[in-house]
């Protein structure tokens, strides 16, 4: 069983991963993606690694009670970590640099959803944190907290999260969050 589902996982993991780079949402080496096993592990992208162009086998499984970070993982494995220790309830996790959102965050903004029609179907509330150093447990701690006040959050400066009860859904809130920073200033 858990067999399946991890499989099951990582196919869903490569797909969002490709979906998210020919949405050009993140570019080569840039964002991570995880998703639950269960209530004692996840599995994340590598650091580094083009998440387009991901295998099954690249991906890497972490336990969410432990302060270890197994070889090869996303450097903001923390961030993936403290969502999951929190939320029983999330079960995918996405952070990129979306350069729409990124520009509307260099002015101080988070993009409004009230500007889609069907926003709030997938994505109702948009949260904002203060940057913090990359990789940090202050970061990870800071975006755990904003996901507790909406399932998007922009960090000032760093990029986007967001979460879902799959990975399709995380996947299509950061892509709808790009598209919604595009809205909110028409650019």
């Amino acid at each position: 069983m858990r067999r399946n589902r991890l499989h099951g996982l990582r196919i869903s993991i490569v797909a969002g991963g490709q979906e998210l780079a020919a949405s050009k949402i993140i570019d080569s080496g840039q964002g991570n993606l995880s998703a639950r096993i269960d209530e004692h592990s996840f599995v994340v992208t590598p650091t580094g690694m083009d998440k387009g162009k991901l295998d099954l086998d690249d991906l890497v499984e972490v336990e969410i009670n432990s302060h270890r970070v197994p070889d090869g993982a996303s450097t903001e494995v923390g961030l993936h970590r403290a969502i999951y220790a929190q939320f029983p309830s999330i079960h995918a996790v996405v952070h990129a640099h979306p350069e729409k959102v990124l520009a509307l965050a260099e002015e101080g903004l988070a993009p409004d959803p009230s500007r889609l029609p069907d926003g709030g179907t997938v994505l109702d509330r948009v949260s904002w944190i203060d940057d913090f150093p990359p990789g940090s447990r202050s970061l990870a701690q800071e975006v755990a907290n904003g996901i507790a006040r909406a399932p998007s959050l922009v960090i000032a400066a760093h990029g986007a999260v967001t979460v879902g009860a799959t990975v399709d859904q995380a996947v299509l809130r950061m892509i709808r969050l790009e598209r919604l920073a595009l809205m909110t200033r028409g650019r």
